[in-house]
């Protein structure tokens, strides 16, 4: 594009700021929580009028398995930057709410910070995207490039309309590139670039070996479910959490030597975690930086919950004729869901266990845009200009999401929240600072690519 005026743009969001950020406010006032369908309607409402209002359109669309989307477009240049966020909040926070500074939803501002819940994540993010885009038009000019929105509103953490969802408006949602929600800046002020997200596979497996649970002084000549139950799953994983499963990790995207230099230059809280987690080591005795990669770079198995018997506490004296276990695989770059899921059921029946029904609860694929995509520098250099720092590239992330439904189009997560916000605690927060730079930064990213 000609003419092209970025700094009008940028001078915009400081002319309207005190906007943004009122209605900012207004959004964080609506308690969007799962559990509460009609304070999902009132918000994605709430963010579609805000769309319209600032100049583009937008459309409140119900969906299976979801509160609605919001589906929404900021017409512009040719070249199409597709924005993912969400807009409901945890159902549950942690920590005490006692603790709280504020009420969670009352969206204070104190020492330059709005306190809100969910405003971490990811109502500042979400509507940082929405002003971006407006701040062209405020100032005069058609954006450079076309915005295009969804919003959306979880019922589930594993999002399981969004697959169809996006198969079903694939051409509204038609991108050159796109901005994830999920990321945030650090101590020193540099925006950390997210570029992959985990995907996962969640099963119930389940045994029966009796009709009905019978006295236990028959356990010399018949088979207890959870006997059976807990071979099967030592079969999947060991005592260390080390994978059983062949061929489990044989598709896992390695890490190329750029990228491996990336994540052991990444940050990693070791003696935090180890405290809260009360050890005094890692597994493998693995160093900070070590295990900093491990917990991106690795598919796990997890044996999340294990039920059977009697559980009273009192003597009982039974053998329990059916269990059950939730496990939960953690897929990275490269896995597929169905093949992963098939090596599981294929090596339970290779040995002895075909009698376990294995049921699939959520699934999503994982995903990952190179640390070398032309997209990524592009997101870095706009960031360098806005924050003047030196972005950091996180090339894989520990976060399961759902950007493989979005598979082929190059993603970078970026965020206006800092790592100790407090997210889904009693003090959520955003720097309004932060959120002023991260408008900006999506500004900067527009006209980068328009030219």
């Amino acid at each position: 594009m000609t003419g092209l005026d970025t700094a009008a743009a940028l001078q915009a969001v400081d002319d309207h700021f005190d906007e943004f950020v009122a209605e900012l406010q207004e959004l964080c006032r609506i308690r969007s929580r799962r559990q509460e369908a009609d304070q999902m309607q009132r918000a994605a409402e709430f963010i579609a009028g805000s769309l319209r209002r600032w100049g583009g359109s937008a459309e409140v669309l119900p969906w299976e398995h979801s509160h609605p989307y919001v589906l929404g477009e900021f017409a512009g240049g040719e070249k199409r930057l597709l924005h993912f966020n969400h807009y409901d909040v945890e159902v549950e926070p942690s920590g005490d709410d006692a603790d709280a500074i504020s009420p969670p939803y009352a969206a204070e501002i104190r020492d330059g910070k709005l306190f809100a819940r969910g405003v971490a994540d990811d109502k500042g993010a979400l509507m940082s995207r929405i002003y971006a885009a407006a701040a062209w038009k405020l100032s005069g000019q058609e954006p450079p490039v076309t915005s295009v929105f969804i919003e959306e509103g979880k019922q589930m953490l594993h999002s399981p309309g969004l697959g169809s969802f996006v198969a079903a408006h694939a051409e509204a949602l038609r991108a050159d590139a796109a901005l994830w929600e999920n990321s945030w800046l650090d101590d020193e002020g540099r925006l950390l670039l997210k570029l992959s997200e985990k995907g996962i596979l969640y099963l119930r497996l389940s045994v029966r070996t009796l009709n009905r649970e019978l006295t236990s002084q028959n356990t010399a000549i018949l088979p207890a479910a959870t006997h059976r139950l807990v071979h099967a799953l030592a079969c999947l994983v060991g005592p260390d959490g080390e994978v059983r499963v062949p061929g489990f990790a044989d598709d896992v995207r390695p890490p190329t030597g750029a990228e491996r230099e990336m994540l052991l230059d990444l940050s990693f809280p070791g003696e935090f975690l180890r405290q809260r987690a009360g050890v005094s080591r890692f597994i493998g005795d693995l160093s900070d930086a070590e295990a900093g990669a491990a917990v991106r770079v690795e598919p796990t198995i997890t044996i999340g919950a294990v039920e059977g018997g009697d559980q009273r506490d009192d003597v009982t004296l039974g053998i329990p004729a059916t269990a059950s276990a939730k496990v939960e695989v953690r897929l990275i770059a490269g896995q597929d869901p169905s093949d992963v899921l098939e090596k599981i059921t294929a090596h339970l029946r290779a040995s002895g266990f075909g009698d376990v029904e294995v049921h699939e609860m959520a699934r999503s694929r994982p995903n990952m845009t190179p640390a070398d995509d032309p997209w990524v520098e592009l997101v870095a250099d706009a960031a360098r200009r806005t924050y003047g720092t030196e972005p950091v590239i996180e090339p894989y992330t520990i976060w399961i999401g759902n950007q493989g439904v979005l598979e082929g189009t190059p993603i970078v997560g970026v965020g206006v929240s800092r790592a100790d916000a407090g997210i889904d605690g009693p003090n959520e927060y955003i720097r309004l600072d932060d959120f002023r730079a991260g408008i900006k930064h999506v500004i900067e990213v527009m006209a980068a690519m328009a030219r």
